[in-house]
């Protein structure tokens, strides 16, 4: 890992926290390595327990994403599975966010959860027509992480039943903000009560 790249890592992790889109150590980031052959197939995670808010470069562990190989040392968050797995299956993915957003979660948490996201012009463009909901799995698990991975093959936001919400996206610029406006429909909609009218 480059310095420079450690550094956007920990800046971009702050930037998450700092927009209210987490608890304590309940988010993780993940950033595919860029720059020379040998860090190309790799990833920088956040380490299991770590609060993004405060992170350090001794909270951030280098995958291989080939196989998941831990190569500094440092244990991974649990979710690292679909992380990485996602990576796997879309090599134009360079971020992946995971966290509990408030309004995403208590979505996430509903008994008849909303088929259309689309209440803003930020929806279409930037949280997609569609947004797939995985069913509530052990989370680190094996299945959890197949889901997801599934679930985000041909999307780049997925909902986590009782677990929050995932996204994805070539940079982290561009995943954090489908995931702040994922964040911002879910919001409507819960405020709203569900009374709210869609964009077709």
């Amino acid at each position: 890992m480059k310095k420079e790249e450690i550094q956007h890592f920990i800046d971009c992790a702050r930037r998450t926290a700092a927009a209210g889109l987490l608890s304590c150590s309940s988010g993780n980031l993940s950033l595919r390595c860029i720059g020379d052959k040998d860090s190309s197939g790799c990833a920088m995670l956040s380490a299991t327990g770590s609060w993004l808010e405060e992170l350090q470069e001794d909270q951030i562990a280098l995958c291989r994403i080939c196989d998941g190989e831990v190569l500094n040392g440092i244990t991974p968050t649990m979710e690292a599975g679909f992380h990485l797995g996602i990576m796997r299956r879309r090599p134009e993915v360079g971020c992946v966010l995971h966290f509990q957003s408030p309004y995403a979660t208590v979505v996430a948490c509903m008994k008849d959860k909303p088929k259309d996201f689309n209440v803003t012009l930020e929806g279409p463009l930037y949280v997609g027509r569609e947004v797939p909901t995985v069913p509530f799995l052990p989370p680190g698990s094996p299945e959890l992480a197949a889901a997801v991975t599934e679930a985000l093959a041909e999307h780049d936001i997925a909902l986590m039943s009782n677990h929050g919400q995932v996204a994805c996206g070539p940079d982290f610029r561009e995943t954090f903000r489908r995931a702040v406006f994922f964040e911002m429909a879910c919001r409507i909609i819960v405020l709203s009560r569900g009374n709210c009218t869609t964009i077709r």
